[in-house]
């Protein structure tokens, strides 16, 4: 019994993270999931208490799809400018293949479970994706003597790179071919850098 429970879990996670990546975070129903699963529409609240708890655990799994996208070309022993410009360009590419994840993650829900906590900027749950991201500005932040305080340098490198993903997936987006993505990226890091260092 408990495996089947298990199971019918998962395939209500697996259903949900499903019709976001097809249809977006607007339309998820969780009607519409049971019915997918064939389950009554009651049972996820079985199984996640309610529709935030279900939430949350799909964007869960939604930000490990982003890190594993992120981690793409990614050699940890590089100096953290090199790895965060990568990791900028995959993040533009992880844009424009997953259109509705980036959506629900960047534009429609990016702090609900982040918070601001002694100059910082942490997660409240598993967003293996964020935590990539945070990982490595920090590591800029001690290779270049970055100032300002944490929060301000992963807020100022975020948005740039979530505006920046935002107009190469527009449609003046068709100005943007890979060569020019990565001088863009590497142009703000060298402005970033030289604008943050200590005196």
């Amino acid at each position: 019994m408990k495996r089947h429970t298990a199971e019918l879990k998962e395939k209500l996670i697996q259903t949900g993270v499903e019709e976001i990546k097809k249809h977006g975070i607007d339309k998820l129903s969780l009607r519409n999931v049971a019915k997918r699963c064939g389950v009554t529409h009651g049972t996820p609240y079985k199984h996640f208490d309610s529709k935030e708890g279900y939430l949350k655990i799909i964007f869960e799994r939604l930000s490990h799809i982003c890190s594993r996208e992120l981690q793409n070309d990614i050699i940890p022993t590089e100096p953290a400018r090199q790895q965060l410009a990568k990791m900028g360009y995959n993040f533009v590419t992880f844009a424009e293949a997953y259109p509705y994840i980036f959506e629900a993650l960047f534009i429609k829900y990016p702090f609900n479970y982040l918070k601001i906590k002694d100059e910082t900027i942490i997660a409240d749950t598993d967003l293996p994706g964020f935590n990539d991201f945070k990982a490595i500005v920090l590591q800029l932040r001690q290779e270049e003597s970055l100032t300002g305080s944490e929060a301000e340098n992963l807020f100022h490198f975020w948005s740039f790179i979530s505006g920046f993903a935002i107009l190469v997936n527009s449609p003046i987006g068709d100005n943007f071919n890979q060569q020019t993505i990565r001088e863009n990226i590497d142009s703000m890091l060298t402005t970033y850098i030289k604008g943050g260092k200590s005196s």
